[in-house]
C-alpha cells in the first residue's frame, strides 16, 4: 500500500504562506512599529486620564452625570453611528462611561460588538464606493501603487487599526474598497474586542 504525504488544511496552509510572506516583506517590522505606538498611546492617554482625574475633574461622576441625562440606547447608537465610515469619536469615552453601570464588563462588551459591527458596515461601504468610477480610477490607475501595498499589509493594517488609536472605520473602508478578503476583515477586524476590553481593564484601574 503506498503511503500518501500528509496533507496540509487550507486554513492551516494560508496562514503558514502569510507567515512566510511578512517575515521576508517586512510586515512583521510593521507590526512591531504598530506594538511600540501601542504602548506608548496606552502611557500617554493613560497619563492624560490620570491628570484629569486627579486635578479637574472626578472622571467616574461625569459618566455618571452622562448616565442619568442620556439613555444608554442612545449613547450605543451615537458609538455606532461614530463607528461607521469615519470614527469621529474616540471608544475610549464610551468605555469610561460604561464604568459607571453596574455591569461595566457586559456594556463594555456591547460597545465593542457596537464598533465591530460599524467596521464590517464601513468595510460593505467601501466595497460599493469601488463602483463609483472616479474612485475606481483612483484606486486601480492613478494610485494604484499606493493601493497595492495596501493589499500587501492590509490585515496587519486592519489588526493595528483594531487595536490601537488608529482610526479604525476608515480603514475598513479602505480594506472595502481595495477589495481585501472578506473572511479574513471578519477574523482580523474582530481584534476590536481585544482593544475594548484591555483599554478598559486600563481605564478602569485608574478611575
Amino acid at each position: 500500500m503506498k503511503l500518501r504525504p500528509p496533507t496540509i488544511r487550507p486554513f492551516w496552509r494560508s496562514v503558514h504562506v502569510t507567515h512566510r510572506f511578512y517575515r521576508i516583506s517586512g510586515g512583521y517590522r510593521f507590526l512591531m512599529e504598530g506594538f511600540r505606538k501601542l504602548g506608548l498611546g496606552l502611557l500617554a492617554f493613560g497619563a492624560v486620564i490620570w491628570a484629569i482625574n486627579a486635578y479637574l475633574v472626578d472622571l467616574e461622576w461625569v459618566a455618571e452625570v452622562v448616565t442619568d441625562q442620556l439613555h444608554w440606547s442612545l449613547v450605543v447608537v451615537i458609538l455606532g453611528l461614530s463607528e461607521i465610515v469615519l470614527g469621529i469619536l474616540p471608544p475610549d469615552f464610551f468605555i469610561l462611561w460604561a464604568h459607571a453601570f453596574s455591569y461595566p464588563w457586559a456594556m463594555i462588551g456591547l460597545l465593542a460588538t457596537v464598533s465591530y459591527l460599524g467596521g464590517i458596515i464601513s468595510y460593505l461601504v467601501g466595497q460599493r464606493l469601488h463602483h463609483v468610477p472616479k474612485i475606481k480610477e483612483l484606486v486601480d490607475v492613478r494610485f494604484a501603487k499606493h493601493f497595492i501595498q495596501i493589499r500587501r499589509f492590509g490585515g496587519l493594517l486592519i489588526f493595528l487599526a483594531a487595536l490601537t488609536p488608529l482610526p479604525f472605520p476608515p480603514v475598513c473602508t479602505v480594506a472595502g474598497v481595495v477589495n481585501f478578503r472578506f473572511r479574513w476583515f471578519l477574523w482580523v477586524a474582530a481584534v476590536r474586542f481585544m482593544r475594548f476590553f484591555l483599554y478598559a481593564l486600563f481605564i478602569f484601574g485608574m478611575v
